[in-house]
């Protein structure tokens, strides 16, 4: 399908009306152009405001809390969002679903929540990433919000680095889940400020 940029660009909002995000590979794929050539086409739709690249793939620009962020609040736990840590799940059904931190994120994840995507902000950099495939940083000596403190990081370097300073637990996206339902259901307590 080489259609013309504008139709192309089209298409995309079109598709991220039904679905709140959408992967650089599926673009490619329903397209049938080139990465470059998404890139170039969502590369213009940032300009105009109405998208916004992520790693790996685009979200509509109102997905994300912008002007509104301070009344924005945690889901699960209704602490405010924080630019640094914050957690956008996108279920099957619905709106986007926001957490103030990785924690609370995960948290809502054991609710039976079934999400096309979940991005959560790296500690880092501050980009949003795919939550599935980051690593984090569990009871590290940084607490920003929930406790224990759950940080994301793009890669196990990044995580590595920084454990190296704070101290704390890597762990996979599986295996920080694992490890938050079965310390909340050994407390049998949903309190964890």
């Amino acid at each position: 399908m080489s259609e013309l940029p504008s139709t192309r660009q089209d298409l995309i909002l079109s598709w991220l009306a039904e679905s709140a995000s959408l992967s650089i590979d599926e673009l490619v794929s329903r397209l049938g152009v080139s990465i470059m050539t998404v890139h170039r086409d969502l590369d213009q739709l940032v300009k105009a405001g109405q998208v916004e690249k992520v790693h790996g793939g685009v979200i509509r620009a109102e997905s994300r809390p912008r002007n509104n962020r301070a009344m924005q609040r945690c889901y699960l736990c209704d602490s405010p969002i924080s630019e640094r840590t914050q957690v956008i799940i996108q279920p099957a059904q619905g709106d986007p679903i926001y957490a103030c931190c990785p924690h609370c994120g995960l948290l809502l994840l054991a609710d039976s929540i079934q999400p096309i995507s979940i991005l959560a902000k790296e500690f880092i950099y501050g980009r949003m990433v795919n939550a599935r495939t980051a690593a984090y940083l569990v009871n590290s000596d940084i607490t920003l919000c929930c406790q224990p403190s759950y940080l994301c990081f793009a890669s196990t370097q990044d995580a590595i680095k920084f454990q190296k300073g704070f101290s704390g637990q890597i762990m996979t996206f599986d295996e920080a889940r694992l490890a938050l339902t079965a310390e909340h259901q050994c407390m049998g307590d949903v309190d964890h400020h």
